[in-house]
């Protein structure tokens, strides 16, 4: 599995959505906004057109909209903000357990040097984690019925967008998501690891993140495991600002989750439920590479049906008990 993969999936249970390896606006199009279409790789999000904005706006106008494009207008005011969703400093996953703050040395020519870093007990072969200066605020879209219809309507017209014209990206409609709200941040540290045994400390050393240390963000294994460990940090400038000193910044444009609907379908062929996709127990992640899409498995949809009833959101913390109460309703 790739570290973007092993990363979301291990985050998943938290509940905030998916997570999202690489959190920095886009530099073309700007941060994630509600109603933004486009699809999943390599731990990005990658846009593809905005459906609250209309076909003229600034946002649109480098790639165009799809044929028959209609604004999203869903009535009323659905939008939903809850700042400080996120106030935990870091968050990891099962895997891990925070053990203590220790002393590190190493050696570089004939001189010693001494740093702290942060202690994490692995249980599991793999884990991630997620550490944060600022908390991270949550915005929503609350109108499940609108979107789901709204995506009914014209997924097909986005799936021909994507493939043709001047693009010729070479999507499903399985792999087309309908951003439906986002947890947002300033200024963020992630890491993934991937171990032969289930054994073994994470051990995080220099930054912003670790109590007073100094030096460079790293993270590293040890009590002799062989694995793979990744870690990323950003805003690069921002991250400089506070390593100097200064207070954290409080712009909160760095996308740490992303909830979204998409279409969806089902190993078993049940009657079909209007609810909430399927919780972490039903989350797999399949391998990525360049022509694919990272995209847990279990939610993808079929790209030959678009009903309403097979459009689901993104939405992780969904109860299988409820589950099987729609599924015995419906029976």
């Amino acid at each position: 599995m790739k570290h973007w993969d092993i990363y979301a999936r291990e985050l998943m249970s938290l509940g905030f959505g998916h997570p999202l390896w690489h959190p920095e606006p886009s530099l073309q199009f700007g941060q994630i906004r509600l109603g933004d279409v486009g699809y999943l790789r390599k731990g990005r999000f990658r846009f593809l057109f905005n459906s609250m904005h209309s076909a003229e706006h600034p946002v649109n106008a480098t790639k165009g909209v799809p044929s028959g494009f209609e604004e999203f207008k869903p009535p009323g005011n659905p939008v939903r903000r809850d700042r400080d969703e996120i106030t935990q400093t870091e968050l990891h996953s099962k895997s891990l357990q925070s053990l203590s703050i220790a002393a590190t040395a190493s050696a570089g020519g004939t001189s010693m040097s001494a740093s702290i870093g942060l202690r994490y007990q692995c249980s599991e072969e793999s884990g991630a984690l997620l550490m944060l200066k600022q908390p991270g605020h949550k915005t929503s879209l609350d109108c499940g019925m609108h979107i789901r219809r709204y995506m009914r309507a014209h997924l097909t017209n986005w799936c021909d967008f994507a493939n043709g014209g001047h693009l010729g990206i070479g999507l499903q409609e399985k792999d087309l998501i309908f951003v439906s709200g986002f947890v947002k941040t300033s200024v963020w540290a992630t890491a993934a690891f991937q171990n032969n045994c289930s054994s073994g400390e994470l051990l995080v050393t220099g930054g912003c993140f670790v109590p007073s240390a100094s030096g460079e963000f790293r993270v590293s294994m040890s009590k002799g495991t062989i694995g793979s460990v990744f870690s990323n940090t950003g805003p690069r400038g921002r991250l400089s600002t506070l390593q100097a000193g200064s207070e954290a910044p409080t712009d909160s444009d760095q996308c740490i989750f992303l909830q979204y609907y998409k279409v969806k379908s089902r190993k078993l062929r049940l009657p079909a439920v209007m609810r909430a996709a399927a919780g972490p127990h039903e989350m797999e992640y399949g391998p990525d590479d360049d022509d694919s899409c990272d995209r847990p498995v279990g939610c993808a949809g079929s790209s030959t049906s678009s009903s309403d009833e097979d459009i689901d959101s993104f939405y992780p913390n969904y109860d299988p008990i409820d589950k099987l109460l729609d599924y015995i309703l419906q029976v």
